[in-house]
């Protein structure tokens, strides 16, 4: 499941200048690893630096894995069919395990933490990372944390968005921002304001493993960053930009410090194991001169480095203790500074400052030769009050010079705060390397204890946040336990050992050594008579203390022991052990009890520190043999359990906590492995630990959730009550949820059942009457189709009109631009549409459906349009609506579809989210055509993204119970989830639309009704019941600061508007009533001088007049389901039917370009057609049932039923002797004939016999007295009607005059069917009325048009036109072959082509 780790690449142009020496009459490359000194031997290598030349970051798994194996574990939980493990028990191993409740209500916890103060300073491994502030406050990391301490209010603020250690921290040239550097398998850079706290930028995408040094350059434009891949890359970043500008390989050995040159622009120096290399920038890449020892000294690891003031100058300090200085390149001498590694050089104003190993601070002259003053960090220096050094002289890791005061940092985890005249203040201290376990707070105190790996035990104030005591165990610590009364401490070795302690003095009183392996926790009896030691030896020791001796063991654990607790009267103990088992013990003796869950339900625990159990399943998230839980802690009032894991992170949960994969807070600032949590004596507290990244976190816990603090909770998004609609169920909003768009296969056939095999592979087979012409102007002689008098050869097609808006599962993507025009999107079309002459223009170049448009708003952009499409690789168009040409195409990165889109303020950056899994977001630089930043949004729906209108980084995604706050950091995405203050007493709905106000204010619409206003990412209040249904659509105008709301209203009593327009502050509003259009589901509204422009789910574009309210219906069309039923007027040739899955049957105006007539049925329609006087229309349905419907009115006149099936065609035969009948061909393999009467009275009085599929065309022979039927095994039979025998005499067949050809089989009409139609088929035909031409509309979304008839050779040329999504259904020509029609099945639109000649 992890990964393949990633390696740095270099860069384009990183060809190395190679600069050589002569060594020992050879000559070797200065970027060769051959030593380059001239004196044999190499210098010896100090302890400490060996270390850290030999350690490694590497990690088995990252916290930026969680996603990827959570997503293949659900993957393969989903193949083989079954849950995964639920909380992490084993089912049936012992008693006592806990069940899973069914009926428990999962909720999230009103608590909330907010993190007060982390002591610790990473200084074991680490150098330079220490500084102070413009404002005088000073800045340093722990963990993956941030830190900016006011030294005189004893206070921390935070930076919290990294999600792993930070390694290294450089300050910007300014002192106001700050750059660090995290591991991570693909880790990250972040700069960020050191006041605000806010990010600034993020870079990403170029170092693997871990990014071990930074540093601004002298002009803070740019940032050089260095890896720790295999290679140790380097790369110069344009940090405010989020832009590379140069990389290259640094060295194969680990690399420790680079610096920039103050002196120039694109010079930099790099230091590590036994290397120093000068670097210049050139173009994307770098070269290199290795520095030459040569005759001057030994090769030396260098560990830090600084420039000297003038240029070609520069120092560098070795693990020798000497600081060396180079020339160019060249070693010119050394200085003996240090007895011990030099770790740390820099540069004040009238000279230098270094510090090493042996504890010293120097102060050097400005050639580096003399010493001025030196500075012992000892204890006997301290001012009065100073908390105590751990040691003295510890080695020094950072020294920066503030205006009177050096600050110190100490590989023994100090920050230290040197006075020029010498005087010394420790402000931070903290654990030192190694993994920090132990854990106990104080029974009835504010105080903790702590115990490492670095064999301390150590006394931490929770309320001044200072360490007041620490013992040095000379074994390697790892549980400790506070006795009832707290006189007592006990600490856990990791040999096995345990000691017992006063608390007070720290003096050992008892030691005991009974077992071999690590003492994994250790906790006394309430009473305080007993002690319990826990080991990895599988057991538990029972000691009395009175008499110090052993008086029972636990026995029984199949695995190590890993917590253990006991019940409030002392007299049972329950252990968690690392096979996931709860076992119960009698104590003291230790005989092992065996109690069911339900009964162990009914005990009362002294403390609850296990993670496993009944009343804690919920503690365990989904997939969760990804990590483990390492802790718990009960609160003392029993109503939330904190809980810490492999991945960092700190939870909340309520207690207790019975339903699978329970909702939680989450909280951050470790970097991995938060190994132990503990509430205070009085809950107002809680203590985290960290296991490497060596750290102590003091969190307040708040059990209203009302603290303020920058610390924002992180609610989960996994829970067994995902799928609860909060704020109502709505039927619009579940099917927008559930819509899967990867069903929607660009070229699969539409029709289901097809078999047989596709004419154009079929064997050729002679054309009927293929020596007599192909039509005849006369239908009395014997042509194959009869045809008008007047020949009009169609040789073209131009799009003229577009009947359809797609309302019915989209969001605002209907808007006014900037000069009036009116733009949205149907089918694979852009339409602009003039309000003034009511002409369309289109733009044509996607393939598949657009579902989402934007309109640039900004000033010199604001022509430009964005659509984004479904599609196996979805692709947003960027294009001109003035021009109709595209501007850029943007595609890779939304593998099913593009679900929102919008422009930034200036219109620089476009906005993108997908309706894939993840729903993920992209932020394109859409000119350049490029991703500038890539994010997951959700793993539920988005509906709608939005940026401030003021802003290029700051923009809102609102969707299934989601509102985050985003903003673009340079090349990263960071999101907050929207806050809802306990005090608001609300819970997140589902959020279908936002818009803005100015103050960073955000509305955003609700399933409910409800708009929620969000101050600053902050819920600040609720307007409800802004509608009685969902909030569809939000507009803000940017003349006035008016919002326009839309939505569907459920509750026809207290109707005020489907639309209503309010105030700036959305207190007052006045409604708009779509009066006939009523009721209707809004789904985007626009508003500019005094209209307001709206998008209903049925399909239309209406325009409201502000004034006087009245309504203006700009378009119609079907609304969703597929459409296929299309006939033209026999007798007008302006007037067209259409019938659709919607149920209504709808009779258009091609002049007008209005809808004349629509007639709602109660079931899908498939077919409709005239009757050949146009008085009638006839509509077959899904249930086998069709209906005759007067044209001038659309009253239903006739109905029957003779078949259960769908009818896929119907059709009129021709007029004669004033009489004329209507087929029917169905689903059931049917053709049945009727007549009507002048009454419209149907009767049944003949059906077609042997037909092998169901029926897809028809059409009428001139006398009426045959129907040529095609067939859905691609088979085409000729049917006489009087007898309902199908026709296989040749002669008779060559006799026939057809009265139309609609069919798409046939040797007559073969060449209609592409190379390509294998995976999709020709679904309809029309020859045109003078027999010229023959238009057909494939699976492939395409019209194409044909030049003659009949079309007797395979693959023949055509022209091809484009706008429909996929899926043409039927094309007919008008009576007078000016215009064609076709309708496009899931798009649901209506194209009008003008007929070209």
């Amino acid at each position: 499941f992890i990964p393949d780790g990633q390696e740095a690449q270099a860069g384009a142009g990183e060809e190395e200048e190679v600069e050589t020496a002569v060594v020992g009459g050879a000559t070797v490359e200065s970027d060769s690893e051959v030593s380059d000194s001239e004196i044999s031997d190499v210098s010896p290598v100090d302890s400490d630096v060996e270390g850290q030349q030999e350690k490694s970051y590497d990690r088995a798994v990252y916290r930026e894995d969680i996603q990827l194996l959570k997503e293949k574990l659900r993957s393969k939980e989903q193949e083989v069919g079954v849950e995964g493990k639920k909380a992490g028990l084993v089912e049936g191993k012992k008693a006592g395990q806990g069940e899973e409740s069914t009926s428990f209500k999962d909720e999230v916890p009103p608590n909330s933490l907010s993190l007060q103060f982390v002591h610790g300073y990473r200084g074991y491994d680490c150098r330079n990372n220490l500084y102070y502030t413009k404002n005088g406050e000073i800045v340093y990391h722990i963990a993956a944390v941030g830190i900016v301490y006011n030294k005189i209010s004893h206070k921390q603020r935070f930076y919290l968005l990294h999600t792993d250690d930070i390694l290294c921290l450089a300050i910007h040239p300014s002192q106001d921002c700050v750059a660090t550097g995290q591991i991570g398998r693909d880790p990250s850079i972040h700069i960020w304001d050191a006041n605000s706290m806010q990010t600034l930028s993020i870079l990403k995408g170029e170092h693997s493993r871990g990014v071990c040094a930074v540093d601004f350059s002298a002009d803070g434009k740019k940032l050089a960053s260095v890896g720790l891949d295999d290679d140790h890359s380097i790369v110069m970043w344009n940090w405010s930009k989020g832009e590379k500008l140069a990389t290259t390989r640094g060295h194969k050995d680990k690399i420790f410090m680079i610096k920039w040159d103050p002196h120039s622009q694109d010079q930099l120096v790099t230091v590590g194991v036994k290397h120093i290399k000068f670097w210049t920038q050139a173009g994307g890449g770098f070269t290199s001169k290795r520095g030459i020892f040569g005759k001057v000294e030994k090769i030396d690891t260098m560990l830090c480095v600084v420039f000297g003031t003038t240029g070609g100058v520069v120092f560098s300090g070795g693990a020798d203790g000497k600081v060396y200085q180079w020339s160019k390149s060249a070693l010119a001498t050394t200085v003996d500074a240090h007895k011990g590694p030099v770790y740390v050089l820099g540069s004040i104003e009238k000279g230098y400052l270094s510090g090493g190993k042996d504890g010293l601070v120097v102060l050097w002259d400005e050639q580096f030769k003399n010493r001025l003053k030196s500075y012992q960090i000892v204890s006997s220096g301290l001012v009065e009050g100073s908390i105590k050094l751990f040691a003295d002289l510890p080695p020094i890791k950072s020294v920066v010079l503030g205006e009177t005061h050096f600050l110190v940092g100490t590989k023994n985890s100090e920050v230290v705060e040197i006075d020029k005249n010498g005087p010394i203040r420790v402000l931070i201290q903290g654990h030192m390397e190694g993994e920090v376990w132990g854990l106990a707070t104080h029974p009835d105190k504010h105080i903790c204890a702590t115990v490492s790996d670095d064999k301390t035990l150590r006394i931490w104030d929770l309320k001044t946040h200072k360490m007041v005591a620490v013992r040095e165990l000379g074994k390697e610590g790892r549980s400790v336990g506070y006795s009832p009364v707290g006189n007592i401490l006990a600490v856990g070795m990791l040999d096995g050992s345990f000691s017992v302690l006063d608390s007070d003095t720290l003096k050992e009183l008892a030691t005991f050594h009974h077992r071999k392996a690590e003492i994994s926790d250790i906790k006394f009896s309430p009473n305080g008579k007993y002690l319990a030691v826990a080991s990895h030896n599988d057991l538990v020791d029972l000691y009395n203390i009175l008499t110090q001796k052993r008086v029972g063991i636990c026995k029984g654990a199949s695995s190590y022991i890993t917590h253990v607790d006991w019940e409030e009267n002392g007299k049972l103990l329950q252990i968690n052990t690392g096979d996931r088992e709860v076992l119960y013990f009698e104590a003291p003796r230790g005989k092992q009890q065996y109690i069911t869950s339900k009964d162990a339900e009914h005990l009362s625990w002294s403390r609850w520190t296990c993670v496993l159990g009944g009343s804690c399943v919920g503690i365990w998230p989904a997939y969760s043999d990804v990590t483990d839980i390492n802790a718990a802690c009960l609160s003392r009032d029993s109503q939330v359990i904190a809980t810490g894991d492999d991945f960092g992170f700190v939870k909340l949960l309520k207690y207790p906590s019975k339903g699978k994969h329970a909702k939680y807070k989450q909280y951050v600032g470790h970097s991995a492995h938060v190994t132990n949590v503990r509430f205070t004596h009085d809950d107002t507290t809680l203590v985290s630990t960290g296991g490497g990244d060596l750290s102590v976190m003091v969190w307040s816990h708040s059990k209203d959730g009302t603290q303020k603090s920058d610390t924002l909770d992180y609610i989960s998004d996994d829970s067994n009550t995902d799928s609860e609609e909060e704020g109502g169920y709505d039927s619009d909003v579940e099917r927008d949820k559930q819509r899967d768009y990867t069903i929607k296969t660009y070229s699969n056939p539409i029709r289901d059942g097809i078999g047989g095999t596709k004419p154009h592979l079929q064997e050729a087979k002679p054309v009927s009457g293929e020596k007599k012409p192909a039509v005849s102007r006369n239908t009395t002689t014997t042509s194959i189709v009869a045809c008008s008098q007047t020949s009009v050869g169609v040789k073209d097609l131009a799009l003229e009109y577009i009947f359809g808006y797609r309302g019915f599962d989209t969001h605002q993507n209907l808007l006014y631009t900037a000069d009036g025009s009116i733009i949205w999107h149907a089918a694979g079309a852009g339409i602009v549409f003039d309000p003034l002459t009511k002409k369309q223009s289109f733009y044509l170049e996607h393939n598949d459906d657009i579902i989402c448009l934007a309109v640039c708003s900004g000033p010199t952009l604001s022509h430009v349009v964005a659509t984004g499409q479904i599609g196996k690789s979805a692709i947003i168009h960027v294009w001109d609506y003035h021009t109709k040409e595209t501007l850029s195409i943007l595609h890779g990165a939304h593998p099913v579809g593009v679900g929102a889109l919008d422009f930034s303020s200036s219109g620089k950056f476009l906005l993108s989210v997908g309706v894939d899994q993840k729903h993920s977001i992209v932020v394109w630089r859409w000119a350049e055509g490029y991703k500038v930043a890539q994010a997951t949004g959700s793993r539920h729906v988005i509906f709608v993204a939005k940026f401030r209108p003021e802003s290029e980084t700051k923009f809102v995604t609102c969707g299934f119970k989601h509102v985050k706050f985003w903003t673009l950091a340079g090349t990263q995405l960071i999101g907050r989830r929207g806050v809802i203050p306990k005090s608001m007493q609300a819970d997140l709905h589902t959020m279908l639309s936002v818009s803005f106000a100015s103050d960073d204010i955000t509305f955003t619409g609700s399933v409910s009704g409800d708009v929620f206003v969000w101050k600053g990412g902050i819920l600040s209040r609720i307007v409800p019941c802004a509608h009685s249904g969902p909030v569809f659509s939000m507009y803000t105008c940017s003349e006035d600061g008016l919002v326009v709301t839309a939505g569907k209203e459920r509750n026809k009593e207290s109707y005020s508007g489907a639309v209503k327009v309010w105030d700036t502050g959305m207190t007052r509003f006045k409604g708009y009533s779509l009066g006939v259009f009523s009721p209707a589901c809004v789904r985007s509204v626009c508003r500019t001088k005094g209209k307001v422009l709206i998008g209903t789910e049925k399909g239309e574009v209406l325009e409201v007049d502000e004034k006087d309210g009245s309504i203006q219906a700009l378009i119609r069309g079907h609304m969703e389901g597929e459409l296929w039923g299309l006939a033209t007027s026999p007798t007008d040739d302006q007037v067209f039917v259409s019938a659709s899955d919607d149920c209504t049957v709808r009779l258009w105006d091609i002049a007008s370009k209005t809808l004349l007539r629509l007639q709602k049925l109660d079931q899908s329609i498939r077919s409709a057609d005239f009757s050949p006087d146009g008085s009638l229309v006839a509509v077959g349905m899904t249930n086998g049932e069709f209906v005759l419907l007067l044209t001038k009115d659309f009253s239903i006149v006739a109905k029957k039923r003779d078949r259960s099936k769908t009818i896929q065609a119907i059709r009129f035969s021709p007029l004669l002797e004033g009489k004329f009948s209507l087929a029917v061909g169905s689903d059931d393999a049917a053709v049945d004939i009727y007549s009507i009467s002048p009454t419209y009275a149907v009767m049944r009085i003949g059906y077609c016999r042997d037909i092998p599929s169901f029926v897809t065309h028809m059409d009428w022979s001139t006398d009426g007295k045959y129907i040529q039927v095609s067939t859905g095994v691609y088979e085409k039979l000729i049917c006489d009607v009087s007898s309902g025998k199908v026709v296989v005499d040749t002669s008779v067949i060559s006799r026939i005059v057809w009265s139309s050809w609609t069919s798409v089989l046939g040797n007559e009409i073969i060449g209609i069917w592409p190379h390509n139609a294998d995976k999709a088929d020709i679904n309809t035909a029309h020859l045109c009325n003078s027999g010229t031409a023959v238009a057909t509309g494939d699976d492939f979304g395409t019209v194409k048009l044909f030049s003659h008839f009949p079309i007797p050779d395979k693959y023949e040329e055509s022209r091809s036109y484009y706008g429909h999504s996929a899926h043409v259904t039927n094309v007919k020509f008008t009576h007078d072959d000016q215009h064609l029609i076709s309708a496009g099945g899931d798009d649901s639109c209506i194209f009008v082509w003008k007929c070209l000649v």
